[in-house]
């Protein structure tokens, strides 16, 4: 079976499964943004971005809002190389159009493509669509067992932490975009409940949204968590200094007395996959050195 991942979440859930270079399934494409594991950055690549991607959060925005406006994609499918390629499966996404290629030019490349093709659709809202989608792909490449195997074993370390109860009601704010700032949506609120605090501005399987700077503040979070969606840790807190004198977030609560985690939103939040699960014990484990810090802890 050859297997072709439109999504890095996928990818990711294929990798984890085994399923990527195993005798029955072989993974043969990906797209732009698959970055891991390692070993899958030499495969075909499938798609590009119009997103320039390494301007200011700002200028990203304004260029995504009006070409999302105008009805102009901002990613490209090479359609010619998925022919060449004869995939069995293509597993895509239909959660977003601003993170990936556009569901409806993978159905217009489906059907035209010769011979018979599975489409596997991705579009999880919350942690538990997660886990279902990781036995959906499990079972579309022949890895059903490795699927439900590997969810226990999310759930079981997503329980551990739960055990933990490291926030007690905590407010805790999510920010995945800076300028303008968005909200963490999605799964991320299923992640701060289980840490055991209390997800400000948006609920889980709410999407991820622009937030005013005064909803922000009169919210005041007791913790906020950065994690820039795409962005890898050093890229978020580059991004976090331009707040630097930026008077509504100096007003913050949390940023006063120092309670701003930065993660990684590239590898452990904004991707759908196992990694999540990485991110949440990340969290913790920074949630737990930043309460030893405190006096008398």
């Amino acid at each position: 079976m050859r297997i072709v991942s439109l999504l890095p979440s996928a990818t990711e859930i294929i990798c984890a499964l085994g399923a990527h270079q195993g005798n029955i399934c072989t993974l043969v494409g990906i797209s732009h943004s698959c970055d891991y594991p390692a070993e899958i950055c030499d495969l075909d690549v499938l798609t590009s971005t119009r997103v320039p991607v390494h301007e200011t959060q700002l200028v990203i925005d304004q260029f995504v809002r009006q070409e999302m406006a105008a009805g102009r994609g901002l990613y490209a499918l090479d359609i010619e190389k998925l022919a060449e390629l004869r995939a069995d499966v293509i597993v895509t996404q239909t959660l977003c159009d601003v993170c990936a290629v556009s569901s409806g030019d993978v159905y217009q490349a489906v059907a035209d493509l010769p011979g018979d093709c599975k489409l596997v659709e991705l579009a999880p809202s919350c942690l538990d669509d997660v886990y279902d989608d990781i036995i959906r792909v499990g079972d579309a490449v022949y890895a059903g067992s490795e699927a439900r195997q590997l969810v226990m074993q999310l759930r079981e370390r997503a329980e551990a932490v739960s055990r933990q109860q490291i926030l007690n009601g905590d407010k805790v704010l999510f920010l995945e975009w800076l300028d303008p700032p968005f909200s963490g949506g999605h799964w991320i609120p299923d992640l701060i409940d289980i840490l055991g605090g209390t997800s400000c501005l948006v609920k889980a399987g709410q999407r991820s949204g622009t937030l005013s700077w005064q909803a922000i503040t009169e919210c005041d979070p007791d913790i906020i968590v950065v994690g820039c969606c795409g962005y890898s840790l050093e890229e978020s807190e580059a991004a976090l200094h331009l707040l630097a004198d930026h008077a509504p977030w100096l007003s913050l609560r949390a940023v006063r007395e120092g309670n701003v985690i930065v993660g990684d939103g590239n590898a452990h939040f904004s991707r759908a996959g196992p990694r999540l699960i990485d991110g949440l014990e990340e969290l913790a484990a920074n949630l737990l050195a930043a309460r030893s810090t405190l006096p008398g802890a």
